[in-house]
């Protein structure tokens, strides 16, 4: 599975770099916050909080979008991903973002991480829970992060059924998948629990999904308004929302 999810997301990238569709700049914060799931990404963030000093652990870095985000706001990150161009195109991005000291590289899974124990303040991950065992990472995340110490991930989730048949049937905008990815269930999210001390669970994209369908994100700002009311006093519409938002403490 590593290995044919390594070359395919090498391959990807490495296309989407040389056709030009990856800026070596990345936006400003704010410009990010405009883009598709910018609103979960931007409390993403804010449940970072301070990042100053912080050691920071990403995992599957992709292009290196966040990994440069975190490291403009004082983390010393290290980011690591199975496919060679995600790295090299990080670092260059890096460079060409004036953040290249506060990033360190690293190839390899995240179910078999390299490091000492209690090493980290943070593990992050934007997108790759849903791509790996949920129940062989857990205990790597509680040895490498530090007493106090917080993981976060951002994912899709799986409990709508008719999303989960239109990823695996209908073509639309920005689709890309792998064939092991799985989209999380509320049972992979609480096994993960098992060993933190506390989770906190967030869902985000409801209504709004129609943006993703039809473009124009920045029009559609009356249905995150509705989003926000129905999952804050609807709780039974949150299973149907499309992405999930997780933080566990050590």
């Amino acid at each position: 599975m590593h290995r044919q999810d390594a070359e395919h997301f090498d391959d990807h990238w490495r296309r989407m770099f040389e056709q030009g569709k990856i800026d070596l700049i990345v936006p400003h914060d704010d410009a990010m916050w405009q883009q598709d799931l910018g609103r979960s990404l931007q409390i993403t963030f804010d449940w970072l909080g301070d990042l100053r000093g912080k050691r920071v652990l990403e995992l599957g870095c992709g292009p290196g979008d966040y990994t440069i985000m975190l490291a403009r706001r004082g983390a010393q990150v290290t980011a690591l991903d199975i496919a060679p161009a995600s790295l090299e195109i990080t670092r260059r991005r890096a460079q060409a973002n004036r953040v290249g000291s506060a990033i360190q590289l690293a190839w390899m899974a995240a179910e078999t991480l390299g490091f000492p124990d209690g090493v980290f303040d943070w593990v992050i991950g934007l997108g790759l829970l849903h791509h790996v065992d949920p129940a062989a990472l857990a205990p790597e995340l509680r040895r490498v992060l530090r007493p106090g110490g917080r993981a976060l991930f951002r994912e899709p989730l799986g409990t709508n059924p008719v999303l989960e048949f239109a990823r695996k049937h209908l073509h639309y905008r920005g689709k890309h998948h792998t064939r092991d990815e799985h989209p999380l269930k509320y049972t992979d999210i609480y096994q993960m629990a098992r060993g933190f001390r506390a989770t906190r669970v967030r869902e985000f994209y409801l209504f709004s999904m129609i943006s993703r369908a039809v473009g124009g994100e920045l029009s559609f700002s009356w249905l995150w308004q509705l989003d926000e009311f129905l999952i804050r006093h609807v709780p039974m519409v949150r299973r149907w929302c499309r992405y999930v938002l997780l933080e566990y403490a050590t």
